[in-house]
């Protein structure tokens, strides 16, 4: 059996890392361990989470020998690490300012239906049609012509 988390660790449970903020003990030995977590992962972070220990289906304690594993790979080079870093930033999204204030879509257009129209009609393979037909008007021909 899987060893049971303390406060302060670092668990995986369902895909996800959490850090254990509370072990309550079971009051028999027969019963299960509630462990309280809260999410690390960035698109969850913090949101709460419940679990009985012993009845998750993979839970693992992330332990310093795995930390120490991934350590010992060494670093990358100066250069790729700042070209990592730029690129971070150059993608960041400035909306995690909470008091900062844009517009939807980031570049303040609101997107219409009529503005959809043509990619509509590319689809269905209607502009080759009305194209053709606009042409043939310029030429005072017909598609009887052909």
């Amino acid at each position: 059996m899987e060893q049971r988390p303390q406060r302060g660790n670092i668990v995986r449970v369902r895909t996800r890392q959490y850090l254990v903020e509370e072990v309550v003990a079971p009051p028999d030995p027969r019963d299960q361990t509630l462990v309280r977590l809260s999410c690390l992962d960035d698109d969850s972070q913090g949101t709460p989470l419940e679990v009985l220990w012993e009845r998750e289906l993979d839970p693992l304690v992330v332990s310093a020998e795995q930390w120490d594993r991934l350590g010992s790979k060494g670093f990358d080079p100066q250069r790729r690490f700042w070209a990592y870093l730029n690129a971070l930033r150059w993608n960041c999204v400035t909306s995690t300012e909470p008091k900062l204030f844009q517009a939807p879509y980031r570049a303040g257009i609101e997107v219409q239906a009529y503005q959809l129209e043509p990619l509509r009609l590319c689809r269905c393979g209607e502009v080759a049609a009305i194209s053709d037909g606009r042409r043939r008007r310029r030429l005072g021909t017909s598609p009887l012509d052909s």
